[in-house]
């Protein structure tokens, strides 16, 4: 038998989807920040990493209302201006919680501008 049909050769890698981390822990319900940020960033990591995905980037906001629209939270601000940017690092953004990130109509009002950007959630 020849033995170049036995060897399959260099494995065909996927390649691998780069994400920006999105949290949010609000201190006036006594929270503690690093246990709330490694639990999301953890939930994130399980939705992401069966399909090859990697965290590259964080914003997590502390102290932080969810009712505050994303222009006025510090990191999810930057998020968004970092969308713009061509060479930002990343494909997509992972939200552990999503109501840790979007409180009423803030989906409808933010996920455009994702689209815009090309940047899936």
């Amino acid at each position: 038998m020849n033995a170049a049909l036995l060897d399959p050769g260099p494995q065909a890698t996927a390649p691998v989807k780069r994400f920006a981390f999105k949290g949010r822990v609000s201190t006036e319900d006594n929270q503690d920040p690093d246990a709330s940020r490694n639990w999301q960033i953890s939930r994130s990591r399980a939705l992401i990493e069966p399909a090859g995905g990697v965290i590259v980037a964080e914003y997590f906001d502390i102290g932080q209302s969810r009712s505050l629209p994303w222009k006025r939270r510090p990191r999810a601000a930057q998020l968004l201006a970092d969308l713009a940017d061509p060479g930002r690092g990343f494909d997509a953004v992972v939200i552990g919680e999503p109501q840790r990130a979007f409180y009423g109509n803030q989906y409808s009002l933010t996920m455009p501008v994702f689209t815009h950007y090309g940047v899936e959630l």
